[in-house]
């Protein structure tokens, strides 16, 4: 199926969505990979991680019109080489999405929504999200912990926790809108806004 949506966000930000149905040989086939990108696909054991690894780079070449290499700080925070453009990108089910932004850092994160969540909602919501956040509301518990994975990319910390580290605050609406988030270690503090999005069983959040 290919595209689904690139959406301005803004003058200086794009977020695209793209609905995996090729097979990973097709997605290939529509790149032209360097020697160093296809050593790192050669690497990768899975079918669905190929599809998964190439659908992100089809879609990056359709949002910029051209191929650019990712490339991945010792944090595992990914980079377009020789670019200003910020990049994160996320994937799940038969989704995959990349956001762009220039010269500022982004987070987005997509999760096709289980109806077992809330079975490990003690793993990712810490004391002060369960004063308010409903644990049988299942849209909810995913947008928190897709919010938190928003977070935790924007902020390319690998040693950032997603319980202690990053508290969301109340929020309402379980179709589309925005809240803010919170994190906070050590010396690191900020408020980061989360505009959300839902469609179908899947909940898609990034950070702006």
């Amino acid at each position: 199926m290919g595209i689904v949506s690139i959406k301005t966000i803004s003058a200086v930000a794009k977020l695209g969505l793209w609905r995996m149905s090729e097979r990973w040989e097709d997605l290939l086939g529509m790149l032209d990979l360097p020697a160093s990108e296809m050593a790192l696909l050669e690497g990768i054991s899975k079918e669905k991680r190929k599809r998964e690894w190439l659908a992100c780079r089809v879609l990056l070449k359709e949002m910029l019109g051209q191929n650019r290499v990712i490339s991945y700080d010792p944090e595992r925070k990914p980079h377009l080489a020789g670019n200003d453009m910020e990049i994160s990108m996320s994937h799940s089910g038969d989704c995959a999405c990349v956001y762009l932004r220039q010269d500022a850092a982004v987070g987005v994160d997509i999760q096709q929504m289980k109806p077992s969540i809330s079975k490990g909602a003690f793993y990712f919501l810490n004391e002060a999200e369960l004063q308010w956040a409903e644990l049988e509301n299942n849209v909810q518990m995913h947008l928190i912990w897709s919010a938190k994975e928003s977070v935790f990319k924007y902020a390319g910390d690998a040693s950032i926790d997603l319980k202690k580290h990053i508290t969301i605050n109340r929020f309402s609406g379980n179709q589309n809108g925005f809240f803010e988030v919170n994190l906070q270690k050590e010396d690191l503090a900020e408020t980061i806004q989360i505009q959300f999005d839902t469609f179908e069983d899947y909940v898609l959040t990034w950070t702006l």
